[in-house]
């Protein structure tokens, strides 16, 4: 079986020379610039891409939170030009600007009704939402967190899992993957309550590629991020107690976390993996929130992803690995 490859469902194919992996991660209305990157290399022949849908190019596509809902788009087909421009118009219907946001998500059950994140999903997915991932070939992967059993758990299709694969539909694993506490209400799967997949696997890197290594065959993983805003060794501005540390204990963990998963792909993949992201700078209070869906941030996260881009173009080995990475051999 050397030359061939068992499909989930147990038929023999000739095996893939390699399991191309993208991952997404989350990061809420700061995924604007993850699909505004993608749509700049999707458009880019420098890549070999020709404007095709990005998705095409991947075997397996992994996701949390915002990068979840992507995911969910481009294993469904949809361009990232087209997501790009989705969020851009949902954003602001989504997060919509509240008076006392920030009291609200300290006190309230939620902040933000579901019902125009569940709109957004449904355009983003293209006829797909009500499909079940038990349905889906194309091997999809995203992250959510059980709130009874306190653990994260990978949703998977058909074409990842095989007869394993979970039965809700692509619509329910993307809200219960983008259920951020204090945000949007969780969301109910299999009789248990789901939330936010970044509390545990903001960044699904390492997780998309236990997933992928089954496959048995080499792999190549591009992972996108969501700029963000970095902390900074300050102590003067670290908080002493209380309510303080609420919304900065999150953001740290998860970029502990972020840090954590794309060392371990960086160590096991070496030159076949490749991370693209951008520090905010000077943007950095414009983009604090995941949600600020401003014009301001809808500029800030265009311009940072177009200069990442460039820089993604003037950086030979950069380049190297990406063509690499999403070549069929």
């Amino acid at each position: 079986m050397d030359d061939q490859f068992r499909v989930p469902d147990g038929r023999l194919t000739p095996a893939p020379a390699c399991t191309r992996v993208l991952s997404l991660s989350g990061g809420g209305y700061r995924g604007l610039y993850t699909a505004r990157l993608l749509a700049r290399i999707e458009e880019s022949e420098r890549f070999g891409n020709e404007g095709a849908p990005i998705g095409e190019r991947f075997d397996l596509i992994a996701g949390t939170s915002v990068g979840g809902i992507l995911a969910a788009g481009l294993a469904a087909g949809v361009s990232a030009r087209e997501l790009h421009a989705m969020l851009a118009q949902w954003g602001p219907t989504i997060f919509p600007k509240l008076f006392g946001s920030a009291l609200r998500k300290l006190f309230s059950e939620k902040v933000y009704s579901a019902e125009p994140l569940e709109l957004a999903i449904v355009a983003c997915l293209d006829g797909w939402a009500g499909k079940r991932l038990s349905e889906i070939d194309k091997p999809l992967m995203l992250t959510t967190v059980s709130w009874s059993l306190g653990e994260l758990r990978l949703l998977r299709s058909r074409g990842l899992a095989g007869d394993d694969a979970d039965t809700c539909t692509l619509l329910e694993a993307a809200r219960a993957s983008s259920a951020a506490p204090a945000h949007f209400p969780a969301m109910l799967l299999d009789g248990d309550w789901h939330v936010d997949g970044g509390l545990a696997a903001n960044c699904p890197d390492a997780h998309a590629l236990n997933q992928a290594q089954r496959r048995g065959v080499p792999v190549r993983m591009l992972s996108v991020g969501t700029t963000g805003v970095r902390h900074r060794s300050v102590p003067s501005r670290l908080p002493l107690r209380g309510f303080a540390w609420a919304q900065p204990a999150l953001a740290l963990s998860m970029e502990a976390q972020e840090r954590m998963a794309q060392a371990t792909c960086a160590r096991e993949l070496r030159e076949r993996y490749l991370h693209l992201n951008s520090d905010a700078g000077a943007d950095q209070d414009v983009l604090r929130g995941l949600d600020i869906a401003t014009p301001d941030a809808t500029a800030a996260l265009t311009r940072l992803a177009d200069q990442r881009f460039e820089d993604l173009l003037a950086n030979a080995d950069e380049s190297r690995r990406l063509r690499l990475i999403m070549s069929d051999g």
